[in-house]
């Protein structure tokens, strides 16, 4: 790992005064951030809180009046109808369990980066954003959450991925060289890990000379994986389109498209699973599957609602567009067009798009999980959103052999998954 200043250090002092001081107030007023009010069960955390505060603007000799704000909120709990209510019954379990978070958020940070050191924005990012990630529940049992967030950011169950690993090609997909990777998610995304699958052009995938190959990288799954009752289950965040900035050729794309028109041939047991899928999507989160299968995980949950997920996007949709507005002048786009028409179809596809990235996220991240046991014929849905909370909860017993699928694209892709852990058995 590289240099983390003293202040920066995942100690309990330095998370309870970071928290307290700063992310606590914007959290609770900033209005270019998604807003919650806290409510705090015991009496003496409201008083920890208070001193900190005292102590705080006693030696800097400023922050006052956002301290007697915070104060107030805190004391007063006049809430907001309006604001999502966080109530922590156990403030000294809420902050430990928030500094084991940020330890490992610090690793993870050099790991993804190999950064020489450890900047002060990911820190407040850490602090500021992980709360994306809660349900309703668990809103109301925050300290659950983050009890639940350390264990996944943890799990080192796909750690073996970490580098990026061939895995093997299809005739389907052109013979190009297909490969995995364990990556570190930011932040502001709805897990801390994403599963990564990418296709490279095979006549560039040897050439050691090229730094950046031909590729078509397929949705990245965002996922945690934690343990219950003896049990590991697999939360599953998102599914998330990232091949924006792909070096991509004819070559990869006609296999590409070929397998999208595939997917959707043959039946299905609803509508639904047409218009609201991106096949694509349904093939990485396929490929997750079988490799989760080998591990021994077959319990799967999904999301039907994050209390803060709306509200971040909107606020977030008009920051970006200011900052395009005021980044790209008449005279640098005169300088750099490509960059611009890049820039402003990345604008065009997020800007005002709330309604849209909530759907996305929600019903039809719902619908291409429902959809996996269309091809999983063995699997069935344990519970759904609304019944005992905000997920829906699934199982897919062991896959023993591809004839435990159906379609063509995944099996093949479950025999080559099924190739790599046969070998991996035999080099131990």
């Amino acid at each position: 790992m590289g240099t983390i200043g003293e202040k920066l250090k995942p100690t309990i002092k330095n998370v309870t005064e970071k928290f307290i001081t700063n992310t606590m107030y914007k959290l609770i007023f900033d209005e270019t951030l998604p807003n919650f009010n806290f409510d705090f069960r015991e009496p003496e955390a409201i008083n920890f809180i208070e001193y900190i505060l005292k102590r705080y603007c006693m030696k800097y000799n400023f922050y006052h009046k956002e301290a007697s704000h915070i104060v107030e909120h805190i004391r007063s709990k006049n809430f907001d109808n309006e604001k999502p209510v966080m109530i922590i019954h156990n403030y000294q379990d809420f902050f430990e369990l928030l500094r084991q978070f940020y330890e490992k958020d610090i690793e993870l940070y050099f790991q993804r980066t190999d950064a020489s050191g450890f900047p002060c924005y990911e820190q407040t990012n850490c602090f500021e954003q992980i709360w994306l990630r809660a349900t309703p529940e668990e809103f109301s049992d925050p300290e659950q959450f983050l009890r639940k967030q350390v264990a996944m950011i943890k799990d080192t169950t796909f750690d073996k991925y970490n580098q990026e690993t061939y895995i093997g090609n299809l005739s389907k997909l052109g013979n190009h060289p297909i490969c995995v990777q364990n990556k570190v998610a930011r932040t502001w995304d709805e897990t801390s890990r994403e599963f990564q699958i990418t296709i490279y052009n095979k006549s560039e995938y040897d050439n050691k000379n090229l730094f950046n190959k031909a590729h078509y990288t397929l949705p990245v799954v965002r996922y945690g994986i934690y343990e219950k009752d003896g049990k590991k289950i697999c939360h599953i965040g998102s599914i998330q389109d990232k091949k924006f900035d792909d070096i991509t050729d004819s070559n990869l794309l006609g296999p590409i498209k070929s397998i999208r028109a595939d997917f959707n041939k043959g039946p299905l047991r609803r509508e639904n699973y047409i218009e609201k899928v991106e096949p694509l999507k349904l093939l990485s989160l396929s490929i997750f599957m079988n490799f989760l299968s080998k591990e021994g995980i077959s319990e799967i949950e999904v999301p039907g609602m994050l209390v803060l997920d709306y509200d971040y996007h909107t606020k977030r949709s008009i920051q970006a567009k200011a900052q395009f507005d005021q980044e790209w002048t008449e005279e640098k786009i005169q300088k750099c067009p490509k960059a611009y028409q890049r820039d402003d179809q990345y604008l065009r596809m997020n800007y005002n798009k709330q309604d849209t990235i909530s759907e996305i996220k929600t019903e039809r991240l719902l619908y291409t999980v429902k959809r996996l046991l269309s091809h999983y014929p063995s699997g069935k849905v344990l519970s759904y959103p609304g019944d005992a909370d905000s997920l829906l909860h699934l199982s897919i017993p062991p896959i023993k052999s591809k004839s435990d699928i159906t379609g063509n694209i995944i099996q093949d892709m479950y025999s080559l998954t099924n190739n790599i852990y046969d070998t991996s058995k035999q080099e131990r």
